[in-house]
């Protein structure tokens, strides 16, 4: 017997499993780098539209504070500076009309040494040297708003960052410094980026590059914390020099991860998505077991075929090589060919059949597969849609969010000085809701929030913008108007009658009212945050009168 390796039949086999192995694996590898680039490129967009969110919705937080120091710094009657008592009364009105900074406001004089008066109050501030801070020298030598250092507060030991803003006399000389306190786990201050996970172990970091420091995380850990130095993070150090954008690179604690770049203009800060590349790329491993297993399975199956189709190459099989080789060349289709003897042809005419069999098997499968993708992709597409709706209306009533509004809101006062209109804004506020979550649940008072915006939604113009801006506050915006007053008069009526039927909550029968204050564009404010905040002062006029009625902002 001849030694199994001169055999023809056992190196046309190893010859054959040689170079399918080569193939297998040249198509994975094929396959595994453009499904990572794929994948990568679509992770990439995905991160960076995400952080582009987080770091707009940051922005427009900074930038909301911004407006209110610059503003109240140029609203102070000077004369307060000298009258502590009434200063903390001044302060304590704006900052319960906008409690935007959690810990409060602080006038300090232009020396530096001690506060004149802060509200609320809070012990041992106004005894504080604020000469040497950056923040402080910055406002009053540059004369410009500023974002502090986030450092740990030494009274009351939490996680803050300062903004502050100068006071300016006639002459332009700074007369004195006006900051807010904002806690960083204040509720709605940084929550995007401290509540909130991408994939299942991804996250994000909002960075202060000046102050080389973790402004906040969704690490708990890494909050407040020094920045790695420079060599330890290739993309970070590109970030810390100005690249935004998306890459692949390998953190701190030796991590590869895929980040996306995203500045915070308002605070000179920028946000970071970030996502461990062993989590993104677990659909190419997936993939690359199934066409492994499969690939092994189609050789060894293959191998078979090869032994069958020697052997049986010895004997004369003319027309049966004739017919293959007629599909192989494309004159007729792949099919079954008749089985018509029981001897060494049959059986090797019986094996190509099977083979057809497989292939028509595996064409299936991928076709499945195939099918399978498109569906997953259309998924995604279906999820960033959604995602892009949730960034911009309230998941509760569906109306457009406090972003989307103010959004809105400029375009519409922009339009109007532009068309040389009026628009009006109505502050709509339920009265006896709170009862409502405290004796039935929040579900019920879900279940009437949601009721009440069918109501809006009916009733109103569809030009008309009805917006949520949180708990049973709603705003009704009317652009393009000639007659302001009475087209809002009007539209705060409708809004009256339309609260007035009960509300049904399954066997429960609720009644509530409506308190509606109501600013006019221009003759009430000049500006969009004005405007807000004079149709919320005549909201709360509109309570004191009597509730269940509306209010026209008086000065």
């Amino acid at each position: 017997m001849r030694p199994l390796a001169n055999s023809l039949i056992f190196r046309v086999v190893a010859i054959g499993l040689f170079l399918m192995a080569v193939a297998l694996v040249t198509r994975l590898a094929l396959l595994t780098g453009t499904l990572r680039e794929s994948i990568q490129e679509l992770v990439g967009t995905h991160l960076l539209a995400v952080a582009t969110y987080v770091a707009g919705d940051i922005d427009g937080k900074v930038r909301v504070r911004q407006r209110l120091l610059e503003d109240m710094a140029k609203d102070m009657p000077l004369d307060l500076l000298q009258k502590p008592r009434e200063l903390e009364s001044w302060l304590a009105r704006h900052h319960a009309l906008v409690p935007l900074f959690s810990l409060g406001m602080v006038v300090v004089p232009v020396s530096g040494h001690g506060a004149i008066a802060d509200s609320p109050p809070l012990a041992g501030r106004r005894e504080l040297d604020f000469s040497k801070r950056d923040w402080f020298r910055d406002a009053r030598d540059k004369t410009r708003f500023v974002v502090g250092k986030p450092e740990i507060d030494q009274l009351t030991q939490k996680g803050i960052i300062i903004m502050a803003a100068p006071i300016q006399d006639k002459q332009h000389r700074v007369v004195a410094v006006i900051y807010g306190t904002t806690a960083l786990d204040t509720p709605g201050f940084l929550d995007l980026i401290q509540n909130n996970v991408i994939g299942r172990t991804g996250g994000y970091l909002l960075i202060s590059p000046h102050d080389d420091i973790f402004v906040a995380a969704t690490m708990p850990k890494m909050r407040l914390r020094p920045l790695p130095p420079p060599g330890a993070n290739r993309m970070h150090d590109l970030a810390m020099a100005g690249y935004r954008g998306t890459g692949i690179t390998v953190n701190a604690f030796g991590i590869e991860e895929l980040v996306a770049f995203v500045s915070v203009t308002a605070a000179d800060w920028f946000v970071v998505a970030r996502m461990p590349s062993e989590e993104a790329f677990e659909p190419v491993e997936k993939i690359r077991d199934i066409v492994r297993r499969n690939g092994l399975a189609i050789s060894l199956a293959l191998a078979v075929v090869f032994i069958f189709v020697l052997v049986l190459a010895l004997r004369p099989m003319n027309h049966a090589a004739r017919e293959m080789r007629r599909m192989a060349v494309g004159e007729i289709e792949l099919q079954r060919l008749p089985v018509t003897r029981g001897d060494e042809i049959g059986t090797m005419i019986a094996s190509f059949n099977q083979l057809v069999d497989r292939l028509r098997l595996n064409e299936a499968s991928l076709k499945e597969r195939s099918d399978a993708l498109e569906k997953a992709l259309g998924d995604l597409r279906q999820s960033e849609a959604r995602m892009t709706h949730m960034a911009h209306h309230d998941p509760l009533t569906g109306l457009p969010n406090r972003a989307l509004f103010e959004d809105r809101l400029h375009q519409a006062l922009m339009r109007a000085e532009r068309n040389d209109k009026s628009a009006a804004l109505l502050f709509l506020d339920l009265d006896g809701f709170k009862p409502v979550n405290d004796h039935h649940g929040h579900e019920a008072g879900d279940e009437v929030l949601r009721q009440l915006t069918a109501r809006f939604c009916e009733n109103l113009r569809r030009a008309d913008t009805v917006a949520r801006l949180g708990g049973d506050e709603f705003v009704v915006l009317l652009a393009d108007l000639d007659d302001a007053r009475r087209n809002a008069a009007i539209v705060a009526a409708k809004c009256l009658e339309t609260i007035a039927p009960d509300f049904l909550v399954g066997e429960l029968r609720l009644s509530l009212g409506l308190s509606i204050g109501i600013a006019i564009y221009p003759d009430d404010a000049a500006g969009a945050a004005t405007l807000l905040a004079h149709a919320d002062q005549a909201m709360y006029r509109a309570k004191q009168n009597g509730r269940g009625r509306y209010e026209f902002f008086r000065p």
